[in-house]
């Protein structure tokens, strides 16, 4: 069988980036665990390394992740641990960060043997044998073997000696870390106060949503490159009422369709709008809000979050509301005239989309669910604004048969 990889696959750059945040976030969570003030600390990726934890500017951690999907060793000459090297000598040369104060932490997937230099600085390890790490470095470093690290050799020994040993002082390596499975579920058990058991996977699953696409969000300002644990707590607060027997997350209130053709668009629920002339935004805004709520309820299914039979008691509900305001209507309008009929049918319509917005549990406040299941049922005929709805749409599919 050939090899159907790209030679420029870039795979494992995206597991490793992947492997980078998702790391990141459990470290925060275990910081949120451990700090006394949450506003006074901060994350960042890709900002000083791979992850960095700072108290109000000041940086005190950095860690870089190494994630290797298949299994290695971290040898005395490993580009990762040389490439890591160079990284903290140079923040230590510009006064980035200040020796002593900061703990230079490296997570690798690969294996450390024993005699090893990031044995000896595993930081699992009892007893730590910094002194030989640190000849092992020096001796390396000046045979200058290698072409690949050859800046990290030189990074190195432009530290003074005296910064050598602290920087190796401060060293600390996890070798043999989770995989990213693993490391999901570490998170959850950071996690599991949380939420109901039940609910863990889900949960976590929409914090991992909110947290890749901040993280997205500060890569792309240059002006704001890290993240308080105070707004990672936040995010926390905010989820977790959703997953509580009286609500339900909210995962599409600002989902947009792919595309929106409001003159093209042939769906019934389209079509019960055009019958009462209804303006090009008020249509364009049902097509959306049906996207949301289907889009929601199929989520919300798949996710085992419902009771049985939760939906089918919430289209009833709406249903009778939609009832209630047709027969309250039904006295102020004289329905035998083409005019009247139409504007009874737009005030139908406005008495649902408004008045008759009944969320599907009593702490689920956003409107687009109760707004796009009526087009739900409009599309499946079984409510209408106009009051001749059903024989009207029937013409028009007679008429696009033909």
């Amino acid at each position: 069988m050939s090899d159907t990889k790209s030679t420029f696959d870039a795979t494992a750059s995206m597991l490793g980036y992947i492997y980078q945040v998702r790391y990141g976030l459990y470290l925060g969570l275990k910081k949120i665990t451990e700090v006394e003030d949450l506003d006074e600390f901060y994350i960042a990726i890709e900002a000083l390394d791979d992850i960095s934890f700072d108290k109000n500017g000041d940086p005190f951690e950095l860690l870089q992740t190494k994630f290797h999907s298949k299994p290695g060793n971290l040898t005395d000459k490993s580009p990762d641990l040389w490439k890591t090297i160079r990284v903290w000598a140079d923040s230590i040369q510009k006064g980035i960060t200040k020796l002593g104060d900061t703990c230079f932490t490296l997570v690798t997937t690969e294996i450390a043997n024993p005699n090893s230099i990031a044995y000896s600085l595993c930081g699992i390890q009892k007893e730590r044998n910094t002194k030989y790490a640190l000849e092992k470095l020096r001796e390396i470093a000046a045979e200058k073997g290698s072409v690949t690290n050859q800046k990290g050799y030189e990074a190195f020994e432009s530290l003074l000696p005296w910064q050598q040993e602290q920087l190796v002082e401060s060293i600390y390596i996890f070798a043999k870390s989770e995989d990213l499975i693993k490391i999901r579920n570490m998170i959850e058990l950071q996690l599991r106060t949380a939420v109901e058991r039940t609910h863990i996977d889900d949960f976590v699953t929409r914090l991992e949503g909110f947290w890749f696409k901040r993280i997205i969000e500060v890569l792309s300002d240059n002006s704001n490159t890290s993240i308080c644990l105070g707004e990672l707590q936040a995010i926390i607060d905010d989820l977790r009422p959703q997953f509580l027997p009286t609500n339900l997350p909210v995962d599409f209130s600002s989902a947009d369709p792919d595309s929106v053709d409001v003159s093209g668009d042939q769906r019934n629920f389209v079509n019960q709008l055009r019958l009462i002339d209804a303006p090009t935004n008020a249509i364009k805004l049902a097509i959306i809000n049906y996207y949301r709520a289907y889009e929601q309820r199929v989520k919300w299914s798949s996710d085992c979050l419902l009771k049985p039979g939760e939906l089918k008691k919430y289209d009833k509900k709406l249903m009778e509301e939609w009832l209630h305001h047709k027969s309250l209507l039904e006295f102020d309008f004289d329905l035998s005239e083409s005019e009247k009929k139409i504007k009874y049918a737009r005030k139908l319509y406005k008495k649902c989309q408004d008045e008759g917005v009944i969320p599907i549990r009593p702490d689920f406040k956003e409107p687009y669910v109760a707004r796009g299941t009526y087009h739900e049922l409009a599309d499946k005929l079984a409510i209408g604004w106009h009051p001749e709805f059903s024989d009207l749409i029937e013409d028009i599919e007679e008429e696009g048969a033909a």
